[in-house]
């Protein structure tokens, strides 16, 4: 190993748990120790911005606490990591490196590349952003996609406003603009896959694969699935299950009974019913 870092996977993922395993294993392979942080307890406070009392003190609670652990911290989420830069180190002075997760598998593509082993013939086209101006994070995704056997990057780029569709699909008919220019550009590039950057377009993109003739997979699921590794994106499984019954039936009876059947009811297969606005 050659050094330490916090990987800061921030809130909103947590329904992802195969993106979150993922990139850990990434960051692993090309010889980084990971001590992951993330849920309400290292809450950015972006949430709360509405609030501003509330978002200072969830932001100085969670700079305080990556002040004291003395590691650099990685981030996943681009709203995290653009309100750590532009308010959360404002409210209290942060005493650590930032770097986006992007930045660190592109700094280190010549550890991973050796590893990438299992060819993944596809098309594939990558779901941009415009608004995350931080980070080239697309750019680096090409770039770490094209070490990957039979991949094959297609140079169309679809740009979406907004930094991630979670903040897009506030403004419904933006949002279905942006996802029929998206559509109309796979089927016309023939591609077999969509590749989205971050999680809230995995979520509000993979109901998509029920009636288009591409699929929609993250990033570094395209990635550890070369070098071997399979971290089940349930999330997708869920989406695409077709009927309630389906869906309870790939939940199971003891996360269902964990979570509670109301619970599941009233908040959870909603959002699973619901399909991408075109």
């Amino acid at each position: 190993m050659t050094d330490t870092v916090t990987f800061w996977y921030g809130c909103n993922v947590v329904r992802h748990g195969d993106i979150i395993r993922a990139s850990i294993a990434l960051l692993e392979a090309i010889g980084i120790r990971v001590r992951a942080a993330g849920g309400a307890a290292y809450c950015c406070g972006t949430a709360k911005d509405a609030n501003l009392r509330a978002a200072e003190g969830m932001a100085t609670r969670t700079v305080e606490k990556f002040n004291a652990l003395g590691h650099e911290v990685v981030t996943w989420c681009p709203s995290c990591h653009m309100h750590m830069e532009h308010f959360m180190q404002h409210e209290v002075p942060r005493a650590f490196d930032l770097a986006h997760i992007t930045e660190r598998l592109h700094r280190h593509r010549d550890r991973l590349a050796p590893l990438l082993t299992h060819a993944q013939p596809q098309r594939v086209l990558i779901h941009r952003h415009l608004g995350f101006r931080e980070v080239p994070a697309a750019d680096r995704v090409a770039d770490l996609l094209r070490l990957i056997p039979q991949m094959q990057v297609l140079e169309a780029e679809h740009v979406a406003p907004a930094h991630m569709c979670s903040s897009l699909a506030r403004v419904p008919e933006a949002q279905r603009e942006a996802n029929r220019a998206l559509v109309a550009l796979a089927r016309a590039e023939r591609a077999d896959t969509v590749v989205t950057v971050y999680h809230s377009c995995q979520r509000l993109l993979c109901g998509l694969a029920a009636d288009e003739p591409f699929g929609v997979i993250n990033y570094v699921s395209l990635l550890t699935r070369a070098m071997g590794l399979d971290f089940a994106d349930e999330y997708t499984e869920w989406k695409l299950a077709g009927s309630d019954e389906a869906l309870i039936e790939r939940i199971g009876p003891e996360r269902l009974a964990r979570a509670g059947e109301g619970f599941v009811q009233s908040e959870i297969l909603p959002e699973l019913r619901t399909k991408p606005r075109r």
